[in-house]
């Protein structure tokens, strides 16, 4: 069997790379990227090179995705178009099964350019044979960038003597944070699996910011601004280049981003694992 990763050298990718070889010994894993080196790396840039040298494919992996734009890698060209091309030469490369990495709030209609460019991926793919996707929410690695934004605002904090002022409706939406190792077992197990359609990757418990900000040994008062006064003015403030949040950052942390697990769990053939221990470790 010969498995490709699109993005299976970033943060998420290589874990995933890693647990596949662990999984699969007797098999092929092949992570891509621009210029990879060493075993188990191929260099492909999936905008230029001809994909012929990725030979018959029995399994693409496609983990490609930004949260921010920059320059000429836009929502639309990282998430759309590479999917379009995806299902373009799929025949080409030996019609493997495709496992698509998307986001739990994948939506067409969404006002985050991010989760709206991931929704219009996703329907492009629901309708091809032989294709799971795999739909997380915040995943949880070391340093990964909803700690950052909950320690920024712990930092802000320190600044104004202990009160953190915050939108109220930032403090109400409901997160469901899953710990990369439960989707990146449950990519490999898909791998050999006839699951297909969307699996939504959460974890065992819904959180809102303020349990995050908890995790924090200092104390904080929060408190809670109306939407009606801060919407407007983080709204312009995103136009803006800062260091706290874009638009669609925004737009993500309003919002709520939780879903049934079961069908994950069941892929496990586990419960998803505690995140307890992680936002002790993570939250400063």
């Amino acid at each position: 069997m010969r498995i490709v990763i699109f993005g299976g050298t970033g943060q998420i990718g290589t874990m995933v790379t890693q647990q596949l070889i662990a999984a699969y010994p007797n098999d092929e894993v092949l992570a891509c990227s621009r210029s990879a080196q060493g075993k188990n790396k191929i260099a492909f840039n999936i905008y230029q090179n001809s994909w012929s040298v990725l030979g018959k494919v029995d399994v693409l992996i496609n983990i490609v995705g930004i949260i921010e734009e920059k320059g000429e890698n836009t929502f639309e060209k990282v998430h759309v178009q590479l999917v379009k091309d995806i299902i373009a030469k799929r025949n080409e490369i030996g019609n493997p099964r495709i496992i698509h990495i998307s986001v739990c709030g994948a939506d067409t209609k969404s006002k985050a350019e991010y989760a709206r460019t991931k929704g219009v991926a996703d329907e492009l793919l629901i309708q091809e044979k032989n294709v799971a996707i795999v739909r997380p929410s915040f995943v949880l690695t070391p340093g990964t960038a909803i700690v950052q934004k909950v320690n920024m605002v712990i930092k802000l904090g320190k600044a104004t003597f202990g009160f953190l002022f915050l939108p109220k409706h930032f403090l109400t939406a409901k997160f469901q944070p899953v710990m990369g190792e439960d989707v990146a077992k449950t990519i490999v197990k898909l791998v050999i699996s006839n699951d297909e359609g969307v699996v939504y990757t959460t974890g065992p418990h819904v959180m809102t910011l303020v349990d995050m900000i908890a995790y924090t040994k200092s104390k904080y008062k929060i408190i809670a601004l109306p939407k009606w006064l801060m919407h407007p003015v983080f709204l312009l403030l995103t136009k803006f280049k800062n260091p706290f949040m874009n638009r669609d950052q925004y737009y993500l942390l309003a919002q709520d981003n939780i879903a049934d697990n079961s069908r994950m769990e069941k892929i496990l053939g586990r419960k998803a694992k505690d995140t307890n221990d992680f936002w002790k470790r993570e939250i400063k």
